[in-house]
C-alpha cells in the first residue's frame, strides 16, 4: 500500500516536471518566434555586419566616392554613431542618409548633391572629431551635418553609474542562449528600476548630461565648430533621440534642451528629430527589434524626410557650388532672394562678370576674374545708408575658400573699428584680427590684436588619436585628461626621461616669467641645480603639475571657462593627487576668485 502510494507520487512528480518542461520549451519557442526578424539575430552585431555590411575603400559603409570632390557638386558630409551606421538594416540604400541623397538629388535642378556617411558603431563626441580631422576635411565637404544621438556624450570618472542589467538566472550553460532567461532578466531589472533599486539607463544619461561630461562634450562641438566656421564649412547639428517612450514623458527631454540651447548660442543651424518627426509616434513602431533600439526603415524614413523639407532650399539653386561659402547656412536655406538673383547671374563661362545687388538692409557686389570670384557682401541699417559690416570673401572659380575679411562699423557711420581676416596657404589657415584707430595725424591705421595660425590635421592611430589645431598647441582631448587627472593614466612625463623632463622645466619657466612667478619658479630659475637634488619621482610631480597648468591655459584660450571651472572645483573637492591641486591652485590663483573651499 505504502509503495502504491509513493509509486503515484513519483508518477504525478514526473508528469508535472515533464508539463513544466514542454511548458517552459513551448515559451522559449514562443518567445524565439516573435523575436525573430526573417531569421536575423540583430543582437548579434558580428553576426549581422558579417552578412550584410560592406564597406567602401575608405572604411566607411556608403558608396564609393573620390576625395576630390568633382566640379559642380555641392557635397554633404553627415558623423554619426550606429544609428546613422544603419544597425539592422540590412541594404544599404535603406539608411537615412541614402534615401536623403536620393530625396535631395531627385529634387534638384542642375547642382548635384552628395551626402557622404561617415559613421559607425559606438562612436562618441570625441570620434567624430577624429574622424572630420582624419578623413573629414578630405572630402572637402560644403557641409557637414552631425547626427548627435544622446549617448555620445563622454561619460567622465566622477559619474559613478551603472545600469548595465543585472543576471537574475542561473549562469550556467543551458541558460546562456535562453529567450525565456533573458526575458526574465529584462522583467526582473525593469522592476528594480520602479523600485529604485537599480538605476536605468536613462538615469545614468541625466547624470551624465548634469556633470562635467556635458562640459567636455561642448568641448568636442566646438573644437569641430571652430574648424569648420575657419574652413568656411557649413555646420548643421541634429539630434536622434533614443527610441523610447516618445510623448511627453521622453525622458531625455532635458539633454535636446541643452543641445539646443548650445547651438543657438554658437549660432549653428539645428535640428531636433524628436520634435520635428518622432513625438508621439509608438516608439515600438521604429525599433528594429522589440529589445534593440536602433532605428528600423520607418524611422530612418521619418529622419530622411525631416531633414529633406530643413534642406530643400539646397535644390533651388543652379551653381550654389561655386559661392556657398561666402554666405550662412541659413542665408541659403531661407532662399534669400539676393542670393537666388546672384544664382542666375553667376556664369562661370564670362571671362568677366561684375554686379551689384540691393536691398534694404544688404547689397552684393560681385567680381568674376580670370582666376576668382569676389563676393562683397554690406550689411546696413534699413531704409540707410551707413554700413553695419562688410564682408569680402575671395573664392576660386571652383567654389573652393582663399581668404576672407571682415570689418565692422561705428554705429550711425562709415568709418570702421574692427578688423577680422582669415587667409589660406595651403593647409595653413591665419587669422587676424585689428582695430582701426586714427593716428596722431587723423589717419585711419590698423593696429594688431591678435594673430593664430590653424592647421588642421590628424596625427596618430587608433590607439593614440591627436588633432592639430593651432601650430604649437596640443590638443587637450578631455576624456584624456579625466583618466590623467583622476586615475593617473599616461601622464605627461611617462614619454620623457629625467634629462628631458629637467630641460623642458627650467624652459617653461624662463621663456615665461610672467607666467611662472611663484617663490618656487623663481628659485628654479635662479638654481636650475636645485633640481638634481630632487627624486625622479619629485621632478615627475613638478613636471605634470606644469604641464597640467598649461592644459589649463589652453582650455581658457579655446574658451572652455565652464568645463574648466568644473574641473578645477572637481579636483578641489577629490584631491586626486597633490600635483593637481598645486596646478588648479596656480590657476586660481592667476585666473579666477578665491575657493569657497
Amino acid at each position: 500500500m505504502k509503495f502504491n502510494y509513493l509509486k503515484k507520487k513519483l508518477i504525478n512528480l514526473a508528469i508535472f516536471t515533464l508539463s513544466l518542461i514542454i511548458c517552459l520549451v513551448l515559451i522559449e519557442g514562443v518567445l524565439i518566434f516573435i523575436s525573430t526578424d526573417g531569421n536575423d539575430n540583430y543582437e548579434r552585431t558580428k553576426e549581422f555586419h558579417e552578412k550584410y555590411i560592406r564597406y567602401n575603400e575608405h572604411g566607411y559603409r556608403d558608396y564609393e566616392y573620390s576625395l576630390k570632390k568633382p566640379e559642380g557638386i555641392f557635397r554633404v558630409l553627415v558623423l554619426g554613431d550606429s544609428q546613422t551606421f544603419g544597425h539592422g538594416i540590412k541594404d544599404l540604400k535603406d539608411t537615412w542618409v541614402k534615401k536623403l541623397e536620393a530625396k535631395l538629388q531627385k529634387e534638384g535642378r542642375n547642382a548635384s548633391i552628395e551626402v557622404l556617411n561617415i559613421s559607425g558603431p559606438g562612436w562618441n563626441s570625441d570620434t567624430h572629431l577624429y574622424e572630420l580631422f582624419k578623413n573629414g576635411f578630405k572630402f572637402n565637404p560644403d557641409l557637414v551635418i552631425l547626427a548627435y544621438a544622446h549617448n555620445d556624450i563622454p561619460f567622465p570618472t566622477s559619474v559613478n553609474c551603472n545600469s548595465s542589467d543585472r543576471k537574475i538566472t542561473p549562469n550556467i550553460n543551458i541558460f546562456q542562449s535562453s529567450k525565456l532567461a533573458s526575458f526574465i532578466d529584462f522583467r526582473i531589472n525593469r522592476l528594480l528600476e520602479k523600485v529604485g533599486e537599480k538605476p536605468s539607463y536613462f538615469d545614468c544619461l541625466n547624470q551624465a548630461y548634469g556633470s562635467i561630461g556635458w562640459e567636455m562634450n561642448k568641448f568636442y562641438l566646438d573644437m569641430m565648430g571652430l574648424a569648420l566656421s575657419i574652413k568656411k564649412i557649413h555646420f548643421m547639428i541634429t539630434v536622434i533621440p533614443i527610441i523610447h517612450q516618445l510623448d511627453d514623458d521622453y525622458p531625455l527631454i532635458g539633454a535636446h534642451k541643452k543641445l539646443k540651447e548650445f547651438s543657438h548660442q554658437r549660432r549653428i543651424e539645428f535640428l531636433d528629430f524628436y520634435e520635428k518627426g518622432f513625438k508621439n509616434i509608438d516608439a515600438g513602431h521604429l525599433k528594429i527589434s522589440k529589445t534593440n533600439d536602433h532605428l528600423n526603415q520607418r524611422a530612418s524614413d521619418i529622419i530622411a524626410n525631416t531633414l529633406f523639407n530643413r534642406l530643400k532650399g539646397l535644390t533651388r539653386y543652379k551653381n550654389l557650388p561655386y559661392f556657398n561659402k561666402a554666405f550662412t547656412l541659413k542665408e541659403i536655406l531661407n532662399e534669400n532672394p539676393l542670393l537666388m538673383k546672384l544664382d542666375s547671374l553667376v556664369n562661370k563661362q564670362n571671362s568677366i562678370n561684375t554686379f551689384i545687388l540691393n536691398s534694404e538692409t544688404e547689397a552684393l557686389q560681385v567680381t568674376r576674374g580670370s582666376s576668382q570670384f569676389i563676393i562683397k557682401k554690406l550689411q546696413k541699417v534699413k531704409n540707410r545708408s551707413n554700413p553695419i559690416s562688410l564682408l569680402e570673401t575671395k573664392l576660386s572659380l571652383s567654389g573652393d575658400y582663399i581668404s576672407q575679411e571682415k570689418v565692422t562699423f561705428h554705429p550711425n557711420s562709415k568709418i570702421p573699428k574692427l578688423r577680422e581676416s582669415i587667409s589660406k596657404k595651403s593647409e595653413v589657415f591665419t587669422q587676424t584680427i585689428e582695430r582701426i584707430e586714427s593716428d596722431s595725424k587723423g589717419e585711419l591705421v590698423a593696429v594688431k590684436l591678435g594673430q593664430r595660425e590653424f592647421q588642421f590635421g590628424f596625427e596618430g592611430d587608433e590607439n593614440h588619436k591627436r588633432v592639430k589645431l593651432e601650430t604649437g598647441i596640443d590638443f587637450p582631448d578631455p576624456k584624456l585628461l579625466d583618466k590623467w587627472v583622476f586615475q593617473n593614466i599616461q601622464p605627461p612625463s611617462s614619454q620623457y626621461s629625467r634629462a628631458k623632463q629637467k630641460k623642458i622645466i627650467t624652459s617653461m619657466i624662463m621663456q615665461n616669467p610672467n607666467t611662472y612667478n611663484t617663490p618656487y619658479d623663481i628659485k628654479i630659475a635662479k638654481h636650475p641645480e636645485y633640481l638634481d637634488q630632487l627624486s625622479n619621482d619629485d621632478i615627475s610631480q613638478v613636471f605634470d603639475e606644469m604641464a597640467l597648468f598649461e592644459t589649463f591655459l589652453i582650455l581658457d584660450r579655446y574658451r572652455a571657462k565652464d568645463y574648466l571651472n568644473l574641473l578645477i572645483q572637481l579636483i578641489e573637492k577629490s584631491k586626486p593627487s597633490l600635483m593637481a591641486l598645486n596646478a588648479a591652485e596656480r590657476y586660481r590663483n592667476s585666473f579666477l576668485a578665491p575657493s569657497s573651499g
